[in-house]
């Protein structure tokens, strides 16, 4: 069974990607594809993907625990010194 594989746009899709996205086509499919550069996104790359917030969060709540466990494990270091 034939596969399709994808081909450069031709000329006449030359600006069809934007932000340095890489325009293909697929012969059984009529519209060209873009494939994105980093941080683009979106049908013709027009998108700026930003990172999830969501991750900035895990990141400052893991930093926030470990500085936590950090005093707590510093303050019972002290009372066991002091209490001696």
């Amino acid at each position: 069974m034939p596969t399709d594989h994808e081909e450069p746009c031709g000329p006449s899709h030359r600006s069809f990607c934007l932000n340095g996205g890489i325009c293909y086509v697929i012969p059984t499919i009529p519209s060209p594809f873009c494939r994105c550069i980093e941080n683009y996104t979106g049908a013709r790359c027009e998108e700026v993907f930003l990172p999830s917030s969501s991750t900035q969060t895990k990141s400052n709540l893991f930093v926030a625990f470990v500085a936590v466990v950090v005093l707590i494990t510093l303050t019972i270091v002290a009372l066991y010194f002091l209490c001696r």
